[in-house]
């Protein structure tokens, strides 16, 4: 059947047509081109966006704050860049302060895929739920500027981290953190800032500013370091068996080199930053408090001045005491106090047991500041797992398991920066009725995750290399009963006994102390899981675990102790290198 040709375009030359150009539109105007415009009528305004950035230079590497492009209805927005990565930070900030008594900062801290130039390796090819290190680069940024809010300030404040790009030589979580210090000075919101955040790493005996990831991966150091002008904020250090003399060097450098982000900040924020609003402030009138203190504080006073009351029976007692005060304040018709009372009566039981710190030197229980509490230890108890331990401090009480695993079982990560995997994991779990309440377990717990990250930190630092011991190891910290330091039993209950023989620190300490010894089985948990203990579970044959480990065997069989130092130095883990020796020789 013959197509008819259009009546409306037979009448138009063949070359305005699209035939004559391959254009599926009839031309106007020149041939090929849009029509001129007329100068006659008006024209749009074109919007330039105001942009303001400050430059400078720390550890060789050359960093700007950027403003006013993205992000513009943020209460603060700013873009922090180190050479080819780039760090977005944005707050915001509710008007109105709602019901509570606490300051409700959340800090959401998330690495897309799409900076490396990656698609997500998911099913529907989108980022899921935050992984652990954005969980824990998130408790990094909250915890340095947390503090500098002003008090009685209960206003929400959400703060977004977002990595833009990264070309994987930068670690962008101290970015993230000194991006958000800046875009809080650009902000209308109150807060006692700057801050500034530092890494410092050490090679061969040098320390390094800012260490790229490559540097990291042969530092023995990575000390993370907050502060403003004149105070320290917050310390967060992974090392390999450094010294304290070491340490304190460190610290040393650390306090100047992040002094130096605070300039910029404060140009900054001259020149584009929002004149600070003035937010409601819940605080507590001085005449209500103290008079809540002359009710309250004797007999508080004498609770936790009584060694012979537990953990749970001083909050009975001061349960009790709270009662009471609400009592007399309704019998006086005192509306105002009976407002703030749970809050006042809790700032008096601050008060009491710091002032018997630093007056008498003695604790809650009547300890002395030197003083551990009774210490238990027993392993081998669950016969049937590779390890496992229970480790009792006080009324602090952990569970503590090993599994081995093949190379093949270790976690895959999935970060802009950092090692693909890893092969040692140390979950720790803080169930409810660790601390007799009720409770749901949904997904993952920040605190968890946190507390998790510190102990196996810890751990990492004495964990045999890779070449000698080349299993995944995981160890799961079930805490059973909470009063206080439950992370640090959980690095005691997995710890691997010195190979000397000689007693743990800890444990010397509490003889010293005049406490009862602690009792010991067999080895504890990790030491089991390297074969000194057999499991009763038939495993395949590529996932069997071997009667020792190598790591074990060589111990064993050094003969010259001098002459093997330096070897027996990189067995566990290369953290001292020769003075001849280079880091690019381990590259």
């Amino acid at each position: 059947m013959a197509t008819k040709a259009n009546p409306l375009l037979a009448s138009i030359p063949r070359y305005l047509t699209w035939k004559a150009f391959n254009f599926r539109t009839i031309c106007s105007g020149r041939l090929g081109f849009m029509a001129d415009p007329d100068p006659s009528l008006p024209s749009a305004p074109t919007k330039v966006l105001e942009t303001f950035t400050e430059e400078f230079e720390i550890g060789n590497r050359l960093i700007s704050f950027e403003t006013g492009k993205l992000a513009r209805f943020a209460n603060g927005a700013v873009v922090m860049a180190m050479e080819e990565t780039k760090v977005l930070s944005t707050i915001t900030c509710a008007q109105s302060d709602g019901s509570c008594d606490f300051l409700p900062l959340t800090v959401d801290y998330q690495e897309k895929q799409y900076a490396q130039g990656v698609i997500p390796n998911t099913f529907m090819r989108r980022e899921g739920a935050p992984k652990e290190r954005e969980l824990l680069v998130g408790r990094l940024i909250d915890r340095p500027i947390r503090p500098l809010f002003p008090a009685g300030f209960y206003h929400e404040v959400q703060v977004m981290a977002s990595v833009l790009s990264s070309d994987g030589k930068q670690d962008p979580d101290v970015m993230a953190a000194n991006a958000t210090s800046a875009a809080l000075m650009l902000s209308d919101i109150p807060w006692g800032g700057p801050i500034g955040v530092i890494r410092i790493g050490r090679i061969c005996g040098q320390f390094i500013i800012n260490p790229s990831m490559d540097e990291l991966s042969i530092s023995d150091l990575n000390l993370v370091y907050a502060c403003t002008k004149d105070k320290t904020l917050m310390i967060d250090v992974q090392a390999r068996e450094i010294s304290e003399k070491d340490l304190k060097g460190a610290l040393s450098l650390a306090h100047p080199e992040a002094v130096r982000y605070l300039e910029p900040q404060i140009l900054l924020a001259s020149k584009a930053g929002k004149q600070k609003k003035e937010y409601r402030l819940s605080m507590m009138p001085a005449s209500t408090m103290e008079k809540i203190k002359n009710l309250s504080e004797a007999r508080i006073e004498a609770v936790f001045t009584d060694s012979t009351y537990g953990k749970f029976e001083r909050g009975e007692a001061l349960d009790t005491i709270t009662q009471d005060v609400k009592r007399a304040l309704e019998e006086e018709c005192d509306e105002e106090s009976l407002k703030g009372l749970s809050k006042a009566v809790d700032t008096v039981r601050k008060q009491v047991v710091r002032r018997r710190i630093f007056k008498d030197g003695l604790r809650v229980d009547g300890r002395s500041l030197d003083e551990v509490r009774p210490v238990y230890c027993e392993a081998g108890n669950l016969p049937a797992l590779h390890g496992s331990a229970v480790f009792s401090r006080g009324e602090t009480q952990v569970l503590v398991t090993v599994t081995l695993g093949a190379p093949g079982d270790a976690q895959r990560l999935e970060s802009v920066v950092g090692p693909s995997s890893k092969r040692f994991m140390l979950h720790y779990s803080f169930p409810p009725f660790s601390i007799n309440e009720v409770g749901k377990r949904i997904g993952l717990n920040r605190r968890e995750v946190g507390h998790g990250t510190l102990a196996e930190k810890a751990l990492l630092a004495v964990l045999p290399p890779e070449d000698d011991f080349p299993y995944t190891v995981r160890v799961n910290s079930e805490v059973m009963a909470s009063d206080g330091s439950t992370s640090m039993a959980s690095v005691c209950g997995a710890s691997p006994k010195d190979k000397t023989g000689e007693t743990a620190p800890e444990e010397k300490s509490r003889k010293a102390s005049g406490g009862r010894k602690i009792r010991r089985r067999s080895e504890n948990a990790i030491e089991l899981a390297g074969g000194n203990r057999k499991s009763r579970r038939t495993q395949p044959p590529d996932r069997q675990r071997p009667e020792a480990s190598p790591y074990a065997q060589k111990l064993e069989n050094q003969e010259d102790p001098v002459e093997n130092q330096q070897t027996d130095d990189r067995r566990r883990g290369g953290w001292r290198l020769p003075e001849t020796q280079s880091p690019s020789d381990l590259r």
